[in-house]
């Protein structure tokens, strides 16, 4: 009986081992830890909108050209003839693209006598970055090239509709032989110009409006601003470890901010950050296209867009990397701080897809807009004397456009109505500010 009793115990031992093995073989071990530690985070919400690439490219300026040498410049402010030319044109395909020389074409006489439109983008955009906003034909040998203008027109005698990219190294264009454009869409666009203002070029780079331009409103607008804890949280791994330096003789100035690795600086009254972040540099060539994208992709995770931005500067930041730089729009136009604060823009610089510097406003400007009002910039032979001064000084215009200049108080900004101009250089300059109109009252609307 102590035997049977024996075996069958033996018998379960067997069993019970052999259950265990198969277990242990073949189940999924439970990993995760049962006790936090302190580099378990809760995601933090976002502080902004996430924005696509496609949302960072639109042209800075549409020129119509009406024929005759009569000329319109519509701009992202003028929302509704703006946005009417480039949704239509998002829509239409272009393929079959044809390189030829720049000076195949005389452009002085199609920019004189044909009726068409020219899309300008301020900066070059590489074919691989336009094709995200525009359906072009990809199967080409020259894609990797980057495109500064659009330009498409209705070739007098000729009835056919022409459209050209041009090259952003001033010596080729490239023709789409089968772009879905019919004569009756550029007649169409061409119309919106008789609308607005006349403006006039001597050089076909820099138009300027025959008469004072009256478009933009001076207005103040109160503004909210990402704490620090928010920028901390969205920066450092851990914010918890980061120490905080700052000049006790100067309790008003700068604060710093590092984890003994990365940094951050708050300044201008909370309303300016600047990020670094040594990145280690491995072999390879840096990828200007491949940094936009990292840098569009940064954003989106660490602040996010809190309005209307355009890709504004992508180049070569003297150190092997890509400074990426993106203008701030509000209510549409671009808002231009000059050299004597840093406000209304983001700059990133990248090294092969790692941001090793992060600089932007942390001002969120509210919709809500009081004291308005209208005031004028100047137009006609006073901003040509304005330009041909400027250009005395050594500097070359390459495009002239409306902006707004912002002027800080506590908790809002003054946004002033001024002509801006972007120089060969690539560097935007304040040429001439707004004056009052007289003659219009105030139109404070406050709320």
């Amino acid at each position: 009986m102590i035997e049977k009793g024996k075996s069958a115990l033996l018998f379960l031992l067997v069993v019970a081992s052999l259950v265990q093995s198969y277990f242990l073989a073949y189940s999924t071990p439970y990993m995760e830890a049962k006790v936090k530690t302190d580099l378990n985070y809760v995601k933090t919400e976002p502080l902004g909108d996430e924005r696509a690439i496609s949302d960072l490219i639109f042209p800075e300026q549409l020129i119509i050209h009406r024929g005759y040498d009569k000329h319109t410049v519509f701009y992202p402010s003028t929302r509704t003839y703006y946005n009417l030319i480039l949704e239509k044109l998002k829509l239409r395909e272009f393929k079959g693209l044809q390189r030829d020389q720049v000076d195949a074409v005389d452009w002085d006489q199609v920019r004189r006598e044909d009726q068409g439109v020219e899309l300008r983008f301020g900066r070059a955009i590489p074919f691989e970055l336009l094709q995200k906003v525009f359906k072009i034909d990809r199967d080409f040998l020259f894609f990797g090239d980057s495109i500064d203008r659009i330009w498409i027109y209705t070739s007098k005698g000729r009835d056919e509709v022409r459209t050209f990219f041009f090259s952003s190294d001033g010596r080729y264009v490239y023709e789409s032989t089968r772009a879905d454009l019919t004569i009756g869409d550029v007649e169409g666009y061409v119309g919106f110009g008789q609308y607005w203002d006349s403006y006039t070029t001597v050089d076909g780079n820099v138009y300027v409006p025959e008469k004072p331009y009256t478009k933009l409103l001076e207005m103040e607008v109160p503004f909210t601003k990402y704490t620090t804890n928010q920028i901390q949280e969205s920066l450092f791994f851990d914010p918890g470890s980061t120490k905080t330096l700052q000049d006790q003789d100067n309790s008003a100035g700068p604060k710093l901010y590092t984890d003994s690795k990365k940094g951050l600086k708050i300044e201008q009254n909370g309303v300016w950050m600047s990020y670094t972040d040594p990145v280690a540099r491995t072999e390879g060539d840096d990828n200007l296209v491949d940094n936009v994208l990292a840098a569009v992709s940064f954003v989106n995770q660490h602040g996010g867009w809190n309005d209307k931005y355009l890709l504004v500067k992508d180049s070569d930041s003297g150190s092997g990397g890509s400074t990426i730089r993106f203008q701030q729009y509000y209510m549409d136009v671009p808002i231009v701080s000059g050299s004597v604060m840093n406000f209304g823009f983001m700059q990133l610089t990248l090294e092969q897809g790692g941001v090793s510097s992060y600089n932007r406003s942390l001002a969120v400007l509210g919709a809500d807009v009081k004291n308005k009002y209208v005031r004028q910039l100047p137009g006609g032979d006073q901003l040509r004397t304005i330009l041909h001064d400027v250009s005395k000084s050594g500097k070359t215009v390459e495009a002239l456009f409306p902006a707004v200049r912002p002027v800080l108080k506590k908790d809002s900004v003054v946004l002033r109505p001024v002509w801006a101009a972007r120089l060969k250089s690539g560097e935007v300059i304040i040429v001439a500010d707004s004056s009052p109109i007289t003659s219009n009252e105030s139109l404070n609307n406050s709320k």
